[in-house]
This record gives structure tokens, C-alpha cells and sequence, in this order.
């Protein structure tokens, strides 16, 4: 069986320069793999709660399913990690600066790494040897992708639940079997808070299909709806990222504006966003 570190030609006496970060979520274990897939995975590492990298460099994992990681790169520690503090977050943490390694950086979301790892500690010294379980030094490839992981095609209407990160990938990367589905349809969609589980009634109608309509929202989270524009800013624009995004009903291009609005009324009353949720009128 292939393992990652001879890939990655890392010698076992170079194994004392390296943390491996195993990334996963607090509330949401694919947090960092929705970070990947946006491009924003290095920025996410770069900020932790501890100083948990000691060493020159850091072998990333990024979590995707039990006993199964994708590599993330390899990064240089360079300088001290200073203090930061989020207010709106009630976050406090310490900010790194990394670089990427030109090592294999071709692999980086192509190669899916088996490790079943026994034990809590997210940032282990490489050369590790836990009381149970594999060895870090030991962690084999599952495979290899032809391609870099990406979001999933389109699959239909009733399947859409997506959060922010997921919306910024498909429409920043243009999917064409998104923009097919939802670029030829008007309706009405949802808008959820994951924090408060309270909801949001919109609709796309006009010359609006739900494609240029969720374009907006991925551009800054509110897409312009006083509602959503409140929210951001009572709970700072990073609270974009508990949104998450589907679709009630679909209506054909031909159907006139007021239809539309009367559906989009029909289910603001039946979901009761009005009096529990996050629209005014």
C-alpha cells in the first residue's frame, strides 16, 4: 500500500520538522473542506484558538468522511503567531502566517488519504506514536483523483441545500450544470439561519431567474434584502457563513410577475416567516 509520506518524499529524519493538521469543524466537521472548495482553506487554517503549530511546517488534512482526508499542502510557519480577537464572534485566537510548499502541490485535492484516527489531538507531531492506532507516518492513499475535488453537479430542484460557501463555489466557478438548471427558472426559494433556524421567503421573477438572484447573494450574503442586510450587520458579514440556501417551487419563465408574488405570499403564511422569521412584508 502507497503511503502519503513517500509521496511526499518526506524522510523519516525531516519528521521532526512537521505538525500534520487534521482539519475538521467544531459544529460542522466539513467546515474546512467547504473552506477548500472556495479557496479560502489557507486563510481558515492560519487562524486558531491555541498556538498549535510549533514546527516549520505543517501537513494539512483536510476531513471528508470517517477515516478519510484529503490532502491539503504542505505550508511554511513563517513568524510568530500573533493575538487576534473577534468581537462579533466572541472569538479569541491566534493569527498565523503560512506559505505553500512546492511539494506535490498538483495533489492537492486529488489525493484521498486513509487514516483512522484514534485519538482527539488535532495537530499531532509527525512521527507520533499513539497508544492505539495507526502511526501519522503511516497514512496510506485511498486514491487519486484525475481532477481536484470540486462541488457536485446539479442533481434537482427538491435536492438544493446548499450554505454560503457551497453558493459562492457554483457561482465563482460558473458550473454549467447549475447554471443550466437555474438559469431557466423563476420561483420561490428559502434562506435559512442555521443558528436560529429562523427563515427567509424570496422569489426571482421579472427578467430575474434564481441563478442572477443567488449571483447577488453570493456576492455579499444579503443580495440587497433589508432583512438579510439587518442580520449581517447586527452580527458582522462573517455571519453570511449560517445561511443556507433551497428552493420551494418552481415556476416557468412564461408566468406572469403577480402569480409569482402570490406564490411567494403563500409560503411566507405557511412557514410563518412574517411572525417568526426574517421577512418584514
Amino acid at each position: 500500500m502507497l503511503k502519503l509520506l513517500d509521496v511526499l518524499k518526506i524522510s523519516e529524519s525531516e519528521m521532526k520538522n512537521y505538525k500534520v493538521h487534521f482539519a475538521t469543524g467544531t459544529n460542522d466537521k466539513m467546515k474546512p473542506y467547504k473552506k477548500f472548495l472556495i479557496g479560502e482553506f489557507k486563510e481558515w487554517q492560519e487562524q486558531q484558538t491555541n498556538q498549535n503549530f510549533s514546527r516549520p511546517y505543517i501537513l494539512s488534512l483536510i476531513y471528508y468522511n470517517k477515516d478519510l482526508w484529503i490532502f491539503g499542502g504542505i505550508y511554511k510557519v513563517t513568524g510568530k503567531p500573533v493575538p487576534i480577537e473577534k468581537v462579533n464572534e466572541n472569538w479569541k485566537g491566534w493569527k498565523y502566517s503560512t506559505e505553500l510548499v512546492d511539494c506535490q502541490t498538483d495533489l492537492i485535492g486529488r489525493i484521498f488519504v486513509f487514516y483512522k484516527k484514534e485519538y482527539r489531538q488535532s495537530y499531532p507531531n509527525l512521527e507520533m506514536i499513539p497508544e492505539n492506532g495507526m502511526c501519522p507516518r503511516d497514512m496510506s492513499i485511498s486514491s487519486i483523483l484525475d481532477k481536484r475535488a470540486s462541488i457536485n453537479d446539479f442533481i434537482g430542484f427538491d435536492q438544493v441545500n446548499i450554505d454560503y460557501e457551497t453558493l459562492c463555489v457554483i457561482i465563482c466557478d460558473n458550473i454549467p450544470s447549475w447554471r443550466a438548471a437555474l438559469s431557466n427558472v423563476k420561483g420561490i426559494y428559502l434562506i435559512a439561519d442555521k443558528k436560529t433556524g429562523k427563515q427567509y421567503v424570496g422569489s426571482a421573477y421579472g427578467d430575474e431567474c434564481i441563478w442572477q438572484r443567488w449571483s447577488a447573494y453570493a456576492k455579499d450574503g444579503h443580495g440587497g434584502n433589508c432583512e438579510l442586510v439587518e442580520l449581517l450587520s447586527k452580527n458582522g458579514s462573517d455571519y453570511k457563513y449560517n445561511l443556507k440556501y433551497s428552493i420551494l417551487e418552481i415556476c416557468n419563465m412564461n408566468l406572469g410577475n403577480e402569480y409569482i408574488i402570490k406564490r411567494e405570499n403563500y409560503w411566507k403564511e405557511m412557514l410563518q416567516t412574517r411572525e417568526f422569521g426574517l421577512n418584514k412584508n
